[in-house]
């Protein structure tokens, strides 16, 4: 169910401002509300006192004071659910949330299907094959495939593809490696577990590398090897085809374990033709250029605003007549464009690849005019163990697998040692899912451009900041829900909102946090940051976990309504984060 982003309250104080804004003298107002930082300063603030001091000529303060004053005597604020008003130092005006109305809201809220908005294309993934898949790929998918969920959740139409590499130079080096090897042959492997088959490819390419690097002999034949590739060569193109199988085939059980799935596949192979022909018939408008055999985008050509950074001149076409990674780019911009009419594509690559977007943004919309500003690179910073970087061309690569495997294995230990008497089954299922959560969150946890250190005891820590702690949370208040219901408790009501309810500070500050869930996933969409989602949630289970501690449940219909609705919070935040909760843990 795709949830309506227009909280309530808020709304209802925008709409306030605004109508006391007009009246002052301030035409078109679009005053910011946003969710206060404490209880203490309130449950709302709006800060444009400080943006009308020029407008008005008065200090912000008293503009501030001015319109706490206008919103007391032209609405009955105590009837929209408003406790207090104040104007707080130096121009901020704070508003407080009667306890009845907090409740009220959570029990009337509905969610409700949200027209689409836009059509958005998500690019991620983007493994090549014949290569390992490796732990940036992991936070690259566990990143996008939030994005997309976050954006699907804001109402948008959402198109998720996967661009592949399965033809360059990498390739070549590791059927060259094959062609070399001489401790196995590959036709041993046809029956062998598609791990042993990927194991195979990743020794291969490593070793084909190394020798692209070191002799000369073995370059021009890799560079041969190339040729025949793109070219179909029988000789050579049977083996690109079954290798590639292997990757893809290998890839596809890595989706389906972090919960994934691709609306589109695109191949490098798919984009060579074509982005060579768009290419070369680019050249005779001024777009791209000749330059000693090759074809290039003058990119220090085109001026930007004042600031920033010019663009530097990328080849298109070698001199060989081959399109490089850009001038694929052009046809798979073509593909995306004319199967999908997106309104906007988000590219989730890297960091390292940030002077090399500018570039292809700038090229395709030159070539594609109707294009420009729909492209948009997501950054998503390095992945390393504590240990340091990771680098598929010396083959010291950290494998996305190994790193569940090894999270899954921690998790298991930590079950095996506890007394809840799971067997087997029930024990592997919550390792396996409590495994992916505590990767996913401890990868989404941070701001997606930060670089991450992963710490594999401090991804699956039951007390701290991580993904099978929200599982905890959830466990518990699913277990407070049944015990509750078998005690027969009668169901919170509407009508019980209607009285002047007090609530104590722990009630108080559940409430708050659950009313701003709206709110945190479309702030988390329009900002691409999942992050902003992480501290939510984790915020949530606290205070759950506090009240919980502090307060009897089962007998006080209030807190019970609460918790079901923290349960079923948690629940849709973590499907969000791309985490399947369990029942029990």
């Amino acid at each position: 169910m795709i949830m309506d982003t227009k909280a309530y309250m808020k709304q209802t104080i925008t709409e306030m401002l605004k109508k006391v804004l007009i009246d002052m003298g301030v035409s078109h107002p679009d005053p910011e509300v946003k969710i206060s930082d404490a209880p203490q300063h309130g449950d709302y603030t709006t800060n444009i006192a400080m943006h009308l001091t020029k407008i008005l000529n008065k200090n912000p303060m008293i503009i501030a004071e001015e319109i706490v004053q206008a919103l007391k005597e032209h609405f009955g604020v105590e009837k929209e659910g408003i406790d207090k008003i104040e104007a707080v130092h130096p121009g901020f005006v704070n508003f407080s949330l009667t306890d009845s109305a907090l409740i009220r809201y959570l029990i009337e809220k509905q969610r409700r299907p949200v027209r689409p908005t836009s059509t958005v294309m998500v690019e991620f993934a983007h493994p090549n094959t014949h290569k390992a898949f490796h732990i940036g790929h992991l936070r690259n998918i566990i990143t996008g495939e939030c994005i997309v969920r976050l954006l699907e959740a804001n109402g948008n139409k959402v198109i998720r593809a996967n661009y592949q590499g399965d033809v360059g130079l990498h390739i070549a080096k590791a059927l060259y490696g094959i062609l070399h090897n001489t401790k196995s042959d590959i036709h041993t492997l046809e029956n062998a577990d598609i791990k042993e088959k990927i194991q195979f490819l990743s020794e291969t390419y490593s070793a084909g590398n190394k020798a692209y690097e070191e002799d000369e002999t073995a370059k021009k034949e890799i560079n041969e090897l190339n040729k025949k590739i793109y070219a179909k060569d029988p000789s050579i193109y049977p083996l690109y085809e079954k290798t590639r199988s292997w990757s893809l085939q290998y890839f596809d059980g890595i989706y389906k374990r972090v919960g994934s799935h691709f609306d589109r596949f695109y191949f490098e192979s798919e984009t060579y033709d074509l982005g060579k022909t768009l290419v070369m018939d680019n050249v005779a408008k001024g777009i791209f250029e000749k330059s000693d055999g090759a074809v290039i985008f003058p990119g220090e050509k085109y001026a930007l605003p004042a600031g920033r950074q010019g663009l530097h001149n990328r080849v298109f076409i070698t001199s060989e007549g081959n399109p490089t990674y850009e001038g694929k780019d052009i046809g798979l911009a073509k593909l995306q464009f004319d199967e999908y009419h997106p309104d906007r594509i988000i590219h989730c690559v890297a960091s390292e690849q940030i002077e090399y977007f500018r570039v292809i943004f700038e090229a395709i919309s030159r070539v594609f005019p109707d294009t420009k500003g729909k492209e948009h690179h997501l950054v998503y910073g390095w992945v390393r163990l504590k240990s340091g970087k990771m680098s598929s061309r010396s083959g010291n690569v950290v494998l996305g697998e190994w790193l569940l495997d090894e999270v899954k294995k921690s998790m298991q230990e930590i079950l095996t040692k506890g007394e809840r008497g799971y067997d087997r089954k029930e024990q592997n299922d919550i390792a396996e899912k409590a495994s992916v959560a505590a990767v996913k969150y401890a990868f989404l946890k941070v701001s997606t451009p930060q670089e991450i250190a992963f710490d594999i005891n401090e991804s699956i820590n039951i007390n701290g900041d991580s993904g099978p702690y929200l599982l905890y949370a959830y466990a518990r208040c699913k277990s407070v829900m049944e015990k509750s219901h078998q005690r027969s408790s009668v169901s919170f009501q509407t009508a019980d909102a209607q009285n002047n309810i007090k609530l104590n500070q722990e009630e108080h500050n559940l409430a708050r946090l659950l009313l701003y869930f709206p709110e945190t996933i479309e702030s988390a969409a329009i900002n691409f940051a999942p992050n902003f989602l992480c501290t939510y949630l984790f915020n949530l289970a606290q205070t759950f976990n506090l009240l919980y501690a502090k307060h009897p449940i089962l007998k006080n219909n209030l807190r019970i309504m609460l918790i079901e609705k923290t349960a079923l919070t948690l629940r849709e935040g973590l499907r969000l984060l791309g985490i399947d909760t369990i029942e029990r843990m």
